[in-house]
């Protein structure tokens, strides 16, 4: 252990010494001789045995030691950190003859060009259906709920109508006034082949005839268009009530009628939409019309079937712009009709239009580390050496991810498989920091 002497003091020649600090509970005073300069500051190690500062030479050899020992001043010593590259993965031969890295360098692949597009799955007017009745009434009931499947000629309601037992009255009364009118003019013809009747009276029945007749045509018509059986009427089965029935096969969309809920001639009181003859209806923006040709292929990314893409082709591309976005509609039939059937009328989906080919440079798809909308990959610098870098990737197609990248020439060498292990040790790099 060694302490600061605090100060000299001269008496004549005799200088004595003050420790700051002694391995006892009381000051010390040395006494030495010689001739020190006051401000100078003197060290001395309080372990040394007090007959060695006994004599004056030896208080003066243990005062230059001690003096020069003090003096000297140690300097901190100055650590420095080798700098690392935190991109940069260097590999002994061995390392990477475990590692199982492969080198490869850039290829050429072609690409399709495309459009992206989006729009939903629709069905054709033919397959869409308003019911409505051509007569006031109210319903007596119905089961029918949203989503629920219903044939041609399903029943979805039954109505009852004072109106249509008046029409089947009419019906009625005007046959029986037919039969008459019939036994009528057979009479005048009678009575005008023997010259005794007026002509005028025969000419009578027969416009009344004739019009007996067009009214009875015409209740028919109505009577078929409501459903009801013409025979039955015929038999004078009057029935107060109709079916309301499904014009096609479908699934009910919309139910717009509730128990004793009186409706008119121009209520939609169901809307029923067919599964048939599906198809894509696409929006495409008026810049990309040009490239746009009949037969070209639609694959649609969402949704997919099964986990496969839905493909179809362009059947009919509008001829005119629509809405504030200026879009032309595009009409695609798929290719599948078991993916057909699976679509959901009214479902969104994104697609894309091929329209071309190009050739793009790519790497293998076990070259590039995603992270996020980035991506990167390893370069080879010299023999076992890696860096990573980062790129902007372009499309993939099949196992191939175009890199746009072009500070990159194409002979640059990369790493094309492995490189989850370079960038496993670029991470635990960074961990040990």
């Amino acid at each position: 252990m060694s302490k600061y002497i605090k100060n000299i003091e001269f008496f004549g020649s005799i200088q004595l010494i003050k420790c700051s600090y002694f391995p006892f509970n009381f000051p010390k005073v040395l006494k030495l001789s010689g001739s020190y300069s006051k401000s100078k500051r003197v060290c001395l190690n309080l372990q040394t045995p007090l007959w060695l500062v006994s004599s004056p030479v030896h208080t003066i050899i243990l005062l230059l030691f001690f003096l020069s020992s003090c003096a000297t001043k140690q300097s901190p010593t100055e650590v420095t950190e080798e700098k690392t590259d935190p991109a940069l993965v260097v590999l002994t031969a061995e390392q990477f003859k475990n590692s199982g890295i492969e080198i490869g360098s850039f290829s050429n692949t072609t690409m399709a060009e495309e459009i992206k597009t989006n729009g939903q799955v629709d069905v054709p007017p033919q397959e869409m259906a308003s019911v409505s009745m051509p007569v006031n009434g109210y319903i007596k009931t119905t089961s029918m709920l949203p989503g629920m499947a219903i044939r041609k000629g399903g029943i979805l309601a039954v109505m009852n109508s004072m109106e249509i037992i008046q029409w089947q009255q009419d019906y009625l009364q005007t046959i029986a006034r037919i039969k008459f009118l019939e036994q009528d003019l057979d009479r005048q013809t009678v009575l005008d082949a023997e010259n005794v009747g007026a002509k005028k009276k025969l000419q009578q029945v027969e416009s009344e005839l004739s019009s007996a007749k067009a009214q009875v045509k015409a209740l028919e018509v109505k009577l078929q268009m409501i459903g009801l059986q013409i025979d039955a009427v015929k038999k004078g089965m009057i029935s107060p009530t109709v079916n309301i029935i499904s014009p096609i096969d479908g699934f009910v969309q919309k139910v717009n009628v509730s128990i004793g809920k009186n409706v008119n001639p121009t209520d939609v009181l169901f809307q029923i939409t067919g599964n048939q003859h599906k198809h894509l209806e696409l929006k495409v923006f008026a810049n990309d019309v040009p490239k746009l040709k009949e037969g070209q292929i639609i694959e649609v990314e969402n949704p997919k079937i099964n986990g496969q893409t839905i493909r179809a082709t362009v059947f009919l591309i509008g001829k005119m712009l629509e809405g504030e976005e200026r879009t032309v509609n595009i009409h695609g039939h798929c290719l599948s009709e078991t993916q057909e059937a699976k679509l959901i009328v009214g479902q969104y989906v994104n697609a894309k239009i091929l329209t071309g080919s190009r050739i793009a440079r790519t790497l293998p798809e076990s070259a590039v580390i995603r992270k996020g909308q980035e991506g990167f990959i390893f370069i080879v610098e010299k023999q076992n050496s890696f860096r990573k870098i980062a790129v902007e990737l372009g499309k993939q197609e099949g196992d191939k991810i175009e890199i746009l990248s072009n500070k990159l020439s194409d002979n640059q060498k990369v790493a094309i498989k492995g490189v989850s292990t370079l960038e496993g040790v670029l991470s635990g790099g960074e961990e040990e920091e």
